[in-house]
């Protein structure tokens, strides 16, 4: 404890006149007895007892008042961190998180924080340097106000609003720290004013701390954990066709204590209702629920998912897109001038529904030098022969290699013993597996299908829920005399396999997707061509490839987006914002792909690239994590602080509220004591008079 006026307490001295007046009134008498009130000493003796605890009473009170009060005038103070003539520069975070539209008793909760944050700001001393940073600009250096002055700041703070934005502390704190290294600073000071959200302390960064950098945790008051929302949305079945039913799944989340029921949850489709369900969540868990469609048209269509407004706003809907198949342009790689009768077939019974295909057929050697705009998937029945041109075949599977990684389909079935030149780096170009060579058996000797992967996406739809995967296979007896064996990625999908590995499988590959099939589409190979279930196989490869490579970008607000366009001869295309804003965007060419990417995808909703139609959709919503309003404990933010190299001596929490200010003066100036001494001198008083008139004699 230090006085700021420390000559004051020379008035110490003046504490010792209660006890010189106590001492002058005690008087030297002369002892006489009489005979008659000698049978009053013993009262008299027990009544001057009384009277002398009295007088020590108040001695001691009045002793303590005016020292009290000599205290109180000297201005005693607990002192802070910060010297009186201490400058110092303080970076303020705000946390604009989504999570900070809740609501509390006292209102919006990013209203308050702007509050309490200009205030801050406005708080500090002249001299004082200040910056600012808002937690979903974090890591953009261009968004973020550098040093200014605490009052422009404090502007600055009163006019942001909540963003649909959502960044972990960390990355505000390495920008705050960045920006306090290149100071001059000797006191370093970081606020971060927010509601202490408890996904916001999910991701700890280490990080360089420079010496005498404190850091705040300034909480706001918890708002209720009551919030409810829809955290994903999907297909069920990723092919979407024309007027044929599909169904999509929304998982809505309650985040409160206690059970919900009744909850609304509607599915919109081009901004029609076209489905609703009533569902029961219970506390503090997740439900699927299902909600089917049927679209008119081809093309894109974006769908979102809603339920009733309540806490949190902003995660009541959740946005995607889809694209549903209407027209498919196939080519067919294959030596025959009209390609195999067996894929034709499985074709015929594609355009027997609602979805028409425009086949052409190609040979190996033509296809090398073929302008594939405009192209969906490519089925390839042969490959170049070891007797062609040299190098076509490592031709031929580059072009198909790049076509499928710019958003293709590829459909790949197994090579003659001639094309294996060109089968394999094909195969391992795309990343579906490693070649180990040709199977061939004789009439007696032939592989079975072992298993089918009936639980995989692919066959959604396909197998109803009562068919077990011994009963499909039952149905699907199948020789194969002829084919290739492949050791798959672990990264593919094996969707049907005999005993000697892979049948079928498939694989992501970048924007587009590719099967391989382990025989061949002729009856020489196997008798799978012959099988009921040929067609059905082929006819969801040709779907599945082009949806996947249809399929439109799903990314949380503010992160990046990306998109690849093999079509060629783009300049540039439009963004459509979910607002009906335009802006033009240019392409990055790599390797002949046109590349589009996107930085500032902060809106909520669907957004459409446009060149001459529709070349995708990209769906933006919140990160789910801001709709659990949970807060972290104090012990784990101070813990969150030492992970990234703060010392326990510097770090503090403090309350938000009218009261923030106050707070935090405590700490970095330290406290004026003199009300309280002031206030124990008045007590002392008090007590003076009361014990002053206090009887002595009963």
């Amino acid at each position: 404890m230090t006085f700021l006026n420390p000559l004051v307490l020379i008035g110490l001295i003046a504490a010792g006149i209660p006890l010189l007046i106590h001492l002058l009134q005690l008087k030297k008498l002369r002892r006489v007895d009489f005979s008659s009130i000698r049978f009053l000493k013993e009262i008299q003796h027990a009544s001057a007892k009384r009277v002398k605890l009295r007088d020590y009473l108040l001695l001691l009170l009045r002793t303590l008042a005016i020292a009290s009060l000599v205290i109180a005038f000297s201005r005693p103070a607990v002192k802070g961190f910060l010297g009186t003539n201490s400058k110092t520069f303080a970076v303020m975070i705000v946390d604009n998180s989504p999570s900070t539209t809740a609501r509390n008793a006292y209102g919006e909760i990013a209203s308050q924080i702007r509050t309490v944050s200009a205030a801050l700001l406005n708080n500090l001393h002249n001299g004082d340097d200040a910056a600012l940073v808002l937690t979903s600009s974090a890591g953009d250096t261009g968004a973020a106000a550098s040093s200014l002055t605490p009052g422009t700041l404090s502007n600055l703070v009163l006019r942001s609003r909540p963003s649909n934005v959502s960044r972990n502390y960390d990355a505000a704190i390495d920008e705050s720290l960045s920006k306090l290294r290149s100071s001059g600073y000797v006191d370093r000071e970081i606020y971060i004013v927010g509601d202490m959200q408890r996904g916001e302390f999910e991701k700890v960064t280490p990080a360089d701390v420079p010496l005498n950098t404190r850091i705040f945790f300034v909480r706001m008051d918890e708002s209720p954990n009551d919030n409810l929302s829809v955290s994903g949305v999907k297909l069920l079945n990723p092919v979407v066709e024309v007027n044929l039913p599909s169904e999509v799944e929304a998982t809505v989340v309650n985040n409160d204590g206690s059970d919900k029921s009744g909850i609304v949850v509607s599915l919109f489709i081009d901004g029609k209702k076209v489905a609703q369900s009533v569902v029961d969540v219970g506390a503090g868990v997740s439900r699927p629920v299902k909600l089917a469609f049927s679209v008119p048209s081809g093309g894109f269509h974006e769908g979102s998912v809603r339920i009733d407004d309540n806490s949190i706003r902003r995660d009541n809907n959740y946005y995607f897109a889809f694209y549903a198949i209407q027209r498919l342009n196939v080519v067919v790689v294959s030596e025959s001038p009209r390609g195999s009768d067996f894929v034709l077939r499985a074709a015929q019974a594609v355009m027997d529904t609602s979805t028409a295909i425009d086949l052409r057929v190609v040979t190996p050697d033509n296809f090398v030098y073929m302008n594939l705009a405009g192209v969906d998937v490519v089925v390839v029945e042969s490959y170049p022969s070891t007797a062609g041109p040299s190098g076509l075949g490592l031709g031929f599977a580059t072009k198909v290699r790049r076509f499928v990684e710019a958003g293709g389909g590829a459909i790949l079935f197994a090579p003659k013993p001639d094309e294996v030149s060109a089968y394999v780096p094909l195969v391992e170009g795309l990343k579906i597996g490693v070649v180990k060579g040709l199977w061939s058996g004789t009439g007696n000797s032939f592989l079975s299908l072992e298993h089918v992967n009936v639980s995989d996406k692919f066959f959604s739809g396909i197998f109803s829920t009562g068919q077990g995967a011994e009963k499909i296979k039952r149905s699907l007896v199948t020789k194969i005399l002829r084919g290739v064996e492949i050791e798959a990625n672990p990264f593919a999908h094996i969707l049907m396999s005999t005993s000697s590995g892979p049948f079928l499988l498939d694989r992501e590959v970048e924007n587009g997707f590719a099967f391989a099939i382990a025989s061949g589409p002729d009856t020489a190979s196997s008798t799978f061509p012959v099988s009921p279930f040929f067609p059905v196989v082929v006819q969801r490869a040709l779907f599945y490839s082009a949806a996947v490579s249809r399929r439109p970008a799903q990314v949380y607000a503010g992160e990046e987006a990306t998109f690849r366009y093999s079509g060629g001869g783009i300049k540039s295309a439009s963004l459509v914002f979910p607002s009906g804003d335009r802006s033009e965007v240019v392409p990055e060419y790599v390797g002949g792909t046109a590349r589009f990417t996107f930085h500032d995808l902060d809106r909520l909703g669907t957004y459409a690239l446009v060149g001459r139609d529709t070349l995708t959709d990209i769906s933006v919503n919140i990160n789910p994590r801001e709709s659990d309003l949970a807060q972290e404990s104090d012990s784990g933010i101070k813990n969150f602080a030492r992970k990234i190299g703060f010392s326990s001596d510097n770090v503090y929490i403090v309350q938000g509220g009218k009261n923030t200010v106050e707070s935090v003066d405590r700490l970095r100036r330290g406290e004026d004591l003199s009300s309280l001494f002031a206030g124990a001198a008045l007590i002392f008083l008090i007590a003076e008079i009361f014990v002053s008139r206090m009887k002595t004699i009963s």
